[in-house]
């Protein structure tokens, strides 16, 4: 606990030196109207590209994207209501606060890291431990914990194994070049791994800056603990070195691409020596991989796309862009919340993925908002509170027979590499998804909380196709679709012999559930 308080106390000295240089080097604040800067910075990147920006979006689509990117959950059907009935001028502004602020950001937050953060290998039977991490990471982003210690209280984790953030290194098995290249990957967001066996063919990394870089984790062991429950414990233990392949060189631990090793720590703790590092000034990666990922998250794509090849062979969209909000993010201190509030400001997150007349703009331009596939988590969680209306199973009061449900669709649909714009769903995986036992029961009448609740005598047909509509696709239906739908509807009444109404409306769930716009964030 001592080291890490005493990481976080450097950490906080480095940002403010940083910041008090950065304001002796600046003209003027550069700060003072960040969102409009963002905007500012694709503006003049698309004037000279000739590229036409699309139009505002509708309050409709701006409400699903805005939950889906900050609760990882379509709006509920009361709150989309009272949204598009709300007539203020800064009702965007009051939502986007409002999710910022609730559990639900912080709980959408840890569910992102926690994929990030583990190997895509991750046996199920290590699922206690993923949420003890889950756990421990909902409770940073609840207390905004800056990123810079949040990154620092994960990398130097110790004490029980099955605690938090110890899974990182317990299950890549405690292995330094494991451990090197996921490091390197999430926090800088650069593939040291490509230089492991060999210098690397594309970029500046050499096999000596990716095992050096791996000689920080020499240190790694499990050992017996007194600690109350027994168990192992993650300890570093001096004398423990990387060989250099196929020879007996001891490799000293050494920052990427620095010539020189770090100053010696007192205790030779080097998992706090890299810690300092990653957020010194000294280290140009870290902020700027952290912006990448948050404008990704945003925008669907990173300024460097993937977020994990930060090389100078794929640079940056917009490099500008980019560096200044790496620059923000430490003005503020590493406040990630902060920085989803200005970027959620910004007029280019306002624009709609729509194009109804032109070319469609390059996806690197961000001149329309790029559509993002919903993770299998954002659908199963929306099935869940609009359709399902809290209950998969009537019958099973259990908050752990829910939740075994959920981790059956998640491991069935998982689908760790996939980019946000990409589809990443096989034939056999659609089909579990169109006729899976989930899909079943949201379109059971007997089942379902949203067919349930329609039967309601005050509800005429124009107003279950309206909820029907708010709830699948968080819009109103479009004339043409509700004609379209009424017709199906009526025809229940005209042929005796036809389905009844409510097995109607469970037709058009089922339809409405498996369109291609259900699956997406626009």
């Amino acid at each position: 606990m001592m080291r890490i308080v005493c990481i976080h106390c450097v950490l906080a000295l480095i940002v403010s030196i940083g910041s008090v240089a950065r304001c002796g080097e600046t003209t003027g604040d550069r700060f003072a109207s960040p969102s409009d800067r963002v905007d500012q910075y694709l503006s003049e990147s698309w004037q000279e590209t000739a590229t036409r920006p699309s139009p505002r979006s509708g309050d409709a689509e701006f409400c699903r994207r805005a939950w889906l990117d900050l609760a990882g959950v379509a709006p509920p059907v009361w709150q989309l209501r009272r949204f598009l009935a709300d007539p203020s001028i800064d009702k965007r502004e009051q939502l986007i606060e409002s999710l910022l602020s609730s559990s639900r950001f912080a709980t959408h937050m840890a569910h992102r890291w926690n994929e990030f953060l583990l190997p895509a290998e991750t046996s199920d039977d290590r699922q206690v431990d993923a949420a003890a991490l889950h756990a421990w990471l909902r409770k940073q982003f609840l207390n905004n914990t800056p990123y810079d210690h949040l990154v620092g209280g994960f990398l130097t984790a110790g004490g029980k194994s099955d605690q938090g953030p110890a899974i990182f290194y317990t299950s890549r098995n405690l292995e330094p070049v494991k451990l090197a290249a996921a490091t390197s990957r999430l926090f800088m967001g650069v593939q040291l791994e490509c230089a492991q066996c060999h210098d690397h063919p594309f970029a500046r990394w050499t096999q000596d800056d990716f095992w050096s870089f791996a000689a920080f984790f020499a240190q790694l062991q499990l050992s017996e603990t007194n600690l109350r429950g027994g168990g192992q414990a993650i300890e570093d233990r001096s004398g423990a070195e990387v060989m250099f392949p196929d020879s007996d060189r001891v490799m000293a631990p050494r920052y990427p691409g620095a010539t020189s090793p770090p100053e010696a720590d007192p205790t030779d703790f080097r998992r706090r020596q890299l810690t300092i590092w990653l957020a010194s000034r000294n280290n140009p990666y870290f902020a700027r991989a952290a912006a990448n990922r948050v404008w990704a998250h945003l925008f669907g794509r990173g300024l460097v796309d993937p977020v994990d090849a930060m090389d100078s062979s794929n640079p940056p969209s917009h490099p500008e862009l980019l560096q200044y909000l790496a620059d923000y993010l430490v003005e503020h201190r590493f406040d990630l919340r902060e920085l989803y509030r200005m970027l959620t400001r910004t007029k280019v997150y306002h624009r709609t993925s729509a194009i109804s007349e032109g070319q469609q703009p390059r996806a690197d331009a961000f001149a329309a908002m790029n559509v993002k596939t919903l993770s299998a988590s954002q659908y199963f969680d929306s099935l869940h509170q609009n359709v399902l209306l809290g209950r998969f199973n009537a019958a099973v009061d259990s908050p752990q027979a829910e939740q075994a449900v959920r981790d059956e669709f998640l491991r069935r649909m998982k689908a760790p590499e996939a980019a946000p714009s990409d589809y990443p769903h096989g034939v056999v995986q659609v089909l579990g998804m169109m006729n899976g036992p989930e899909m079943l029961v949201a379109t059971a009448k007997e089942q379902s909380g949203l067919i349930a609740s329609m039967e309601a005598p005050f509800f005429s047909d124009s107003d279950r196709i309206e909820t029907l509509f708010l709830a699948c696709l968080s819009r109103p239906p479009s004339e043409t679709e509700l004609q379209q739908f009424l017709a199906y509807l009526n025809e229940a009444s005209a042929e005796p012999s036809s389905p009844s109404s409510s097995a109607r409306l469970s037709d058009l769930t089922w339809i409405l559930l498996n369109t291609a716009e259900c699956f997406v964030c626009p």
